[in-house]
């Protein structure tokens, strides 16, 4: 799973451009703290830092926390990142469950483990899912 992250993240980091664009289309930043008239192309900056294993701005540490997989974000990245997913993996790193220190207490949130099991389910097959528990 952790090698998936991070050719997930190696992938992310070569292609985006941190033009913004995601996270001016979620319809989740009215909902963290400091995201309301955050700069996009400095929360997508932010979002970055993480997936490099390096401590994310307070807005991008938001943003992961209010992700509501809505997936809009996907639909608007010119350069065909799945958004979604970078934020997903993003807010993993966040939580020190790949690389890098833990900024976020995934405890916290009474979801965050139902949230990877289904986050597994859309990215791996049975047989995968089945290794990565034993």
């Amino acid at each position: 799973m952790r090698s998936w992250l991070r050719a997930t993240a190696a992938d992310v980091l070569d292609r985006c451009t941190s033009c913004g664009k995601c996270f001016e289309t979620c319809p989740m930043t009215p909902y963290g703290a400091s995201l309301p008239g955050a700069d996009s192309t400095q929360v997508v900056g932010g979002i970055l830092d993480l997936l490099r294993g390096k401590a994310g701005n307070t807005e991008a540490l938001d943003w992961v926390k209010v992700c509501s997989h809505s997936g809009r974000c996907a639909a608007v990245c010119p350069e065909g990142i799945d958004a979604m997913v970078m934020v997903r993996v993003a807010h993993m790193a966040a939580c020190g469950s790949i690389d890098g220190p833990t900024q976020i207490n995934g405890r916290e949130d009474t979801q965050f483990f139902r949230r990877i099991n289904a986050f597994a389910r859309l990215q791996m097959t049975d047989a995968e899912i089945a290794a990565w528990h034993d």
